[in-house]
């Protein structure tokens, strides 16, 4: 389900690639070095996109150091961290053990059970640390299995439930602008969800497997998103951004829709 919040690179300066790029490695550094090597391995671009948004909204300045990456230590790397990437990080790490831990509960997943134990201990800690954003995690994606068990197939629903999941993770505790952050989070989420689902929907067609726009086609789903991704920039807007928009709009305006076009054209090829 998540993936799909990535800049479209070509159309970043530069100045702007390396700014994003020292995002993702200072929150694969967070993931690594403080957690464990293995955590890297669970790093996706939506959390980073999570770190970047709340740091232009509080303008919370990054450290940054140069150095070496263990997976690819051939060139030197920036890295850029603050509070936001360790939250990313343990946000990160707590969305793999829950999305485990469901596809044990559903499919009793041996390969999931065992990537789940690989996180358990780390996630302990974050449940002690983020009860509430755990908490509720763990009963959205209940909401989204109870959706697909039922075969429920009114989009919205599941939508909803994954809307409120990252509308919960973007409002950082204590922050001010907590209740806008929760929206705009909300409205992404919904999109992702729905987004998810219309990249997928030929392939589950084939496979029988749920999706929840199965009585929509691919055509039909393209305005769907187009009015979704409207409110979530509203939402956006409606943001005190006070760095880094540049980046951010590049990804709501552009990147997000990447998935969505490369699976058109695939079609259509």
């Amino acid at each position: 389900m998540f993936g799909f919040v990535v800049a479209n690179s070509e159309k970043l300066t530069e100045e702007q690639r390396k700014r994003y790029r020292g995002v993702y490695c200072g929150l694969c550094e967070d993931l690594g070095s403080d957690r464990g090597f293995r955590y890297r391995f669970s790093l996706t671009y939506d959390l980073v996109f999570l770190a970047i948004v709340l740091s232009a909204v509080t303008g919370e300045e990054y450290s940054e150091r140069t150095g070496r990456c263990p997976v690819y230590p051939t060139k030197k790397r920036k890295y850029l961290r603050n509070k936001y990437t360790e939250y990313a990080a343990d946000m990160n790490i707590a969305l793999a053990y829950y999305k485990c831990l469901d596809d044990v509960k559903d499919d009793k997943s041996p390969s999931a059970w065992a990537k789940m134990k690989l996180v358990q201990k780390q996630t302990e800690r974050i449940k002690e640390k983020y009860p509430f954003q755990c908490a509720e995690t763990e009963r959205f994606l209940e909401e989204i299995s109870e959706a697909e068990k039922n075969n429920v197939l009114v989009p919205d629903i599941p939508a909803d439930s994954f809307g409120k999941l990252l509308g919960t993770i973007f409002a950082y505790p204590g922050t001010v602008d907590a209740d806008k952050l929760y929206e705009f989070g909300y409205s992404l989420g919904k999109f992702i969800y729905i987004l998810d689902a219309a990249v997928d929907l030929k392939h589950d067609i084939k496979k029988k497997n749920y999706n929840p726009l199965l009585h929509y086609s691919v055509k039909d789903t393209e305005p769907i998103l187009q009015m979704i991704m409207a409110e979530c920039v509203e939402k956006y807007k409606a943001l005190n951004v006070k760095q880094d928009s540049d980046i951010i709009e590049n990804i709501l305006y552009s990147g997000v829709w990447t998935a969505f076009d490369a699976s058109e054209k695939g079609k259509r090829k």
